[in-house]
């Protein structure tokens, strides 16, 4: 055994991407994995969230937030997101997708390559958006497909997205290919029907992928959904009667550190005595280093921040601070010319003796 295998480092909480199948709703996937990470980790109160839903009809990652790693959600939500999704031009439904009949569009002009390219082209920044009806925005108090479903006419408030940009992979009239690159909150059933309308005509969507979340890709997810154990039979032995998972020993190696979720954040490394500081909530003096970014993910960022800033709509001053070993201590704000902790975290990391873990289980 080697010392590697030994004193392995894992993560108690982070961020764990996966890949979801066509067909399973985020939330199932979601509770699968806390399941299985509840058992692995022998802890029952261990909590599982999701940091941005798909539909069923999609698949594609979902990153999830393990443990305190939740806190973070808001900060991961700042993230671009990439998409492929199809689109079928001719016909309409009042879910822009396939959840719903579709409609023909009786004479609908073929738009040339060349016209839909240009549109694409021009879709880019902020753009004002009407997210479809059977969606899960709240609405007067309640989901809008909630009370679509009830027959109720339903209003659809306009909401503003970023479009990154828009790349035609593949068109063959009805059928389009694009790669989105956007900002959370994007619904791609409305793209694919502003791109359509631009055309004069109307379309669904047919397929989606989610293939990048910020810094997490769908090429580096975990591919096997956790299999549906029973309960175990002895509640003092969680890990007793896991079915194997395919291409993973266990999930809970799967878990990236949180930084990971944090790469566009400016960073502060502390010092030992800085790390105690900030753990008590004492303000730091300091100045933290700029993350390696593009000018445009950069400006991506500040924007979003900016529009859905609180207060007086100016993003807040903040970063992580991380210990000597890279690990996330807290997020901290700028109050009065010094750093204040503002969510602060127990340590992420530790070392499993490989030795001890055989014998446990």
């Amino acid at each position: 055994m080697t010392s590697a295998q030994s004193n392995a480092v894992t993560h108690g909480f982070g961020f764990l991407p996966y890949a979801k199948p066509h067909g399973m709703t985020s939330r199932e996937l979601v509770n699968r994995v806390q399941r299985r990470l509840r058992r692995e980790q022998n802890n029952r109160k261990l909590k599982v969230g999701h940091t941005g839903t798909l539909d069923p009809l999609a698949d594609g990652l979902v990153v999830i937030a393990v443990g305190a790693a939740a806190r973070l959600t808001p900060w991961l939500l700042q993230h671009s997101k990439r998409y492929v999704a199809r689109f079928e031009f001719g016909v309409s439904s009042v879910s822009g997708d396939l959840e719903e009949p579709v409609t023909a569009l009786p004479n609908a002009p073929r738009p040339s390559l060349e016209e839909i390219e240009s549109v694409c082209a021009q879709m880019h920044g902020w753009l004002d958006q009407v997210p479809p009806t059977h969606s899960a925005i709240w609405v007067d108090g309640e989901r809008a497909h909630l009370r679509v479903r009830r027959g109720e006419q339903v209003e659809m408030p306009t909401r503003r997205v970023w479009i990154d940009s828009i790349d035609v992979l593949k068109y063959d009239y009805p059928h389009l290919d694009v790669d989105v690159r956007c900002g959370s909150g994007t619904y791609l059933r409305s793209l694919g029907m502003d791109i359509a309308a631009r055309c004069q005509n109307v379309a669904v969507m047919t397929r989606l992928t989610r293939t990048e979340v910020g810094p997490f890709q769908l090429a580096g997810a975990v591919p096997a959904v956790p299999p549906d154990d029973p309960p175990p039979g002895n509640p003092a032995q969680l890990a007793e009667g896991l079915t194997p998972m395919e291409g993973t020993a266990e999930l809970q190696n799967s878990i990236q550190a949180p930084v990971t979720g944090l790469a566009h954040v400016p960073s502060m490394p502390l010092s030992p005595d800085d790390v105690i500081r900030v753990r008590h909530g004492i303000r730091i003096g300091g100045e933290p280093q700029q993350p390696q970014q593009t000018e445009l993910d950069q400006e991506n960022v500040q924007e979003q921040s900016l529009h859905c800033s609180e207060g007086s709509g100016l993003p807040p001053d903040e970063c992580m601070a991380v210990d000597a070993g890279g690990d996330l201590v807290a997020i901290l704000r700028r109050k009065q010319g010094r750093w204040a902790p503002y969510r602060v975290f127990a340590e992420s990391r530790h070392s499993v003796d490989a030795t001890k873990k055989a014998a446990r289980t």
